[in-house]
């Protein structure tokens, strides 16, 4: 009972998690239709707004800033008039005639000391020595000061000088009496009408300056002297500048292409500003409005710029300085999007309001379509569990009325179908514990041994022949990895572990399914049991050795269930028996062929023995030591010969089983099959092409691996019938040796080529061959760890490769 009471309440907590997210899902379902496009109409509305208010904000400073432009425009050319009525006076001209006709009769040093006594009368810091200021051109100047116009207020000097320099009429003692590198006399002398400078600094002012000048003209036309006339720059473009303000930050200044204040509210006469960038954006030719980052006032924060260029003053400001002027409408950050930043703060409370309605209607209208939801899932799941509901009363008058009768009609069916599902379940159980019994008697009958591993190649499970090998009952090998039985020796079982690690890694799934939202892989069981295709796999088994047993051994993978983690299996078999008659096959072999090798060592002993004879009757009449000496070295040279061909067959008809395991060297091993296959031959018209590289050693048995390349090469020769090319090459790649055995005999058909490792298949006639040689050398390939390929051309010979691992 407390079993169920956990389980309805494990249910019920279930059931709770999946209500409160089907509420969920439909509030945010109302909220994503009806907020989210409120919320996107009020952002775009929102980005809308805020372009067409920066776009009128824009309009509105460019239109400020052109006004201003023009009013400093006009202010100027009103000057320019002015002062080009000054430069006619016919007093200048006077003046500065007299002064050059009095200058021009002195000599040169003359005119330096009359120069220099005025220019010293001048530094006099007694008014009533100057005499120019008694002059009628100083009165002229003066007077012209009379005005009382904004000009004559922001003046700081106005004075003439002539060609040379030389002042000739000033109002005050401002500029010196003869002025050197001034720019204006330089422009107005080489044709200008006026000259516009750009600010500059003065030792005698404590604010910035800019000097207009103008040409007098003599009878001729030609500038005989210049007007300068110098303004405090700020008190000049005041009036003009200062008094335009909007807002509580909002105003016009003044400034020059690169960038220097030339009259402004906040800042001072001769600021630079420090952004080019800004400089660059608010200095074009034509008005126009800029969206920029920093606003020359040393904020950084987005600001909007109105600019405009004085168009009329441009035409004389480039020939002058090429140094043009603007006027800049500014206004700061703060001030200038306080009305976006309110229009955000509406249209962002109203988005929060409307969200805040529409997710409590949603609310209220998930209440009343989850609650009839809530009585059929509860009814379900106690349906499910077998319990007896009672028909559901739902009126809504929509489709979850109409689920519910079909709940109730599905509730119904149940009931009458429980009363013999009970009987079905219990006759279920016992056929399925008749199946595993029947299985498990099976396994533990079969004399292979037969485990079955984890994915963690942990034991799960092991018959009886397997408990026989290791010598413990399954209970204590239950769970336990083939390691961690502490077996002895140790070795044969790291190669059973690492072989089926391996092999569970390489493990690949044969298809996959789908079941719900999760994807299943599925992997073919494999009967380890089941005949191969050809029975000369069979050579293909691995060994181990275990108390003197040699087990076949070989690994399979199988599906415990369907959508289970992978598994594998081991199965072992005692082959001692069969190792032992493949090791009496392969001495068989040998001996076989001992007929015609021993024909062709009597063939091959005979020459040398008779060279032998010969030389041993010269030496026994010759008296010459040396000659003696010479024939002498003769007959050792032809018995190490026939010493080796004796070596070579004493190694070849050697039982292999005697022999231990060392490193082999593979071109010696060659080299001494060669010797004996091309002994049987009894011929000498076949070509030997031998390219061995430097090889590393293998380990194995000396005699099977000469073995290999004697059964290879003999049956290249044979195949050549003793006449033909016979290729031999060697070389070591990735840790392999690797040679190849290439014959121009007549090929090997193609039907042939898969039983050519069979036992006891042959093509030659009766007598002529075992069908031995080729399963021998498969056998012993595969038994050190090597792999042999074969490919062949009818009328083209063919070719063996053979590779062995390198010994680490």
């Amino acid at each position: 009972m407390d079993t169920i009471a956990a389980g309805n309440q494990t249910g019920t907590l279930e059931a709770n998690s999946i209500k409160a997210g089907l509420k969920n899902k439909l509030i945010w379902t109302m909220l994503g239709v009806g907020a989210l496009p409120l919320i996107l109409a009020m952002i775009l509305s929102y980005l809308q707004g805020t372009k067409s208010l920066q776009g009128v904000i824009g309009a509105s400073f460019k239109a400020l800033a052109y006004e201003t432009s023009t009013k400093i425009d006009l202010l100027i050319q009103g000057e320019i008039i002015a002062h080009d009525r000054l430069s006619a006076d016919k007093i200048f001209q006077d003046s500065i005639l007299q002064s050059h006709q009095r200058l021009h009769f002195l000599d040169s040093t003359q005119r330096e000391r009359v120069l220099a006594q005025e220019k010293a009368d001048w530094g006099n810091t007694n008014q009533n020595t100057k005499s120019l200021h008694f002059e009628e051109s100083s009165k002229v100047l003066k007077n012209f000061l009379q005005r009382k116009t904004p000009s004559a207020l922001a003046t700081r000097a106005l004075f003439i000088t002539d060609s040379y320099g030389v002042l000739r009429g000033s109002i005050n003692s401002f500029p010196e009496f003869i002025t050197k590198n001034n720019p204006a006399t330089e422009k107005i002398l080489s044709g200008e009408k006026v000259f516009i400078g750009s600010i500059y600094d003065h030792p005698k002012s404590d604010t910035p300056l800019v000097q207009f000048a103008f040409p007098i003209h003599g009878k001729n036309g030609k500038p005989i002297g210049i007007l300068h006339h110098i303004f405090d720059a700020r008190e000049l473009f005041s009036g003009s500048i200062e008094p335009i303000t909007f807002g509580e930050t909002g105003h016009v200044m003044l400034i020059d292409s690169k960038g220097v204040v030339i009259d402004c509210p906040i800042l001072p006469t001769g600021f630079q500003l420090s952004d080019p960038f800004l400089v660059q954006s608010v200095t074009k030719n034509n008005p126009d409005w800029v969206k920029i980052k920093g606003d020359g006032h040393g904020g950084k924060d987005l600001s909007i710029i109105g600019f405009s260029p004085l168009t009329l003053t441009r035409n004389i400001t480039t020939p002058s300085t090429r140094n043009d002027w603007y006027t800049f409408a500014w206004q700061s950050s703060d001030e200038l999007f306080a009305p976006m930043n309110k229009l955000f703060l509406w249209i962002s409370t109203a988005g929060v309001v409307s969200v805040l309605l529409i997710g409590f209607m949603g609310s209220v209208a998930a209440k009343k379509i989850v609650q009839p939801i809530r009585r059929l899932q509860n009814a379900a799941s106690r349906i499910g569990k077998g319990e007896k509901v009672s028909p559901l009363v739902i009126k809504t008058g929509d489709e979850i009325e109409a689920l519910a009768d079909e709940v109730n009609s599905m509730n119904e069916m149940l009931q009458k179908s429980f009363s013999g599902l009970e009987s079905q379940v219990l006759k279920k159980t016992q056929e399925f514990r008749f199946l595993k019994e029947y299985t498990d008697s099976i396994l533990m009958s079969v004399p292979d041994a037969v485990v079955i591993f984890g994915p963690d190649l942990k034991i799960e499970y092991c018959n009886v022949a397997f408990e026989n090998i290791i010598g413990k009952k399954f209970s204590s090998l239950l769970g336990e990895s083939l390691l961690s039985l502490d077996p002895d020796p140790t070795k044969p079982w790291r190669t059973l572990h690492d072989t089926l690690r391996n092999d569970l890694e390489n493990m690949q799934p044969v298809s996959t399914k789908t079941l719900g939202n999760q994807t299943i892989q599925c992997y073919t069981a494999k009967d380890p049991l089941s005949p191969k295709e050809s029975p000369s796999l069979q050579s293909l088994q691995r060994t181990i050795k275990l108390d003197e047993k040699v087990f076949a051994f070989k690994v399979f993978d199988l599906v415990i269930q369907e959508g289970s983690e992978k598994h594998i299996g081991l199965l072992l078999r005692d082959v001692t028996e069969e190792v032992d008659l493949h090791d009496q096959l392969a001495l068989a072999e040998k001996l076989s062929g001992l007929g015609t090798l021993t024909a062709g060592i009597a063939h091959e002993l005979n020459n040398p023995l008779l060279s032998i004879m010969g030389f041993t009757e010269v030496i026994l009449d010759e008296k010459d030591p040396e000659k003696i000496k010479k024939y002498a070295k003769k007959v050792f040279d032809r018995s190490k010969h026939m010493s080796s061909v004796i070596l070579n067959m004493s190694g070849y008809a050697r039982a292999s089983s005697t022999a231990d395991k060392k490193e082999v060297n593979v071109n010696e091993r060659i080299d001494a099959a060669i010797e004996i296959a091309l002994l049987a031959s009894y011929s000498n018209d076949i070509i030997l092409d031998k390219k061995f590289s430097p090889l590393p050693p293998i380990f194995a048995k000396p005699e099977e691996i000469q073995q290999v390349f004697l059964n290879l090469l003999t049956n290249a020769v044979q195949a050549m019938e003793g006449k033909g090319k016979l290729a031999i090459t060697t070389q070591s790649k990735n840790g392999n040796v690797i040679v190849n055995i290439s014959d121009t005999g007549p090929g090997i058909p193609q039907k042939y080529l898969s039983k050519i490792y069979d036992p006891f298949f042959t093509t030659k006639e009766q007598g002529k061959g075992t069908g031995l040689g080729l399963n021998i050398v498969h056998q012993l390939v595969v038994k050190y760890g090597g792999h042999i390929d074969v490919s062949s051309s009818l009328g083209n010979g063919t070719t063996f490769k053979v590779m062995f691992p390198a010994h680490q």
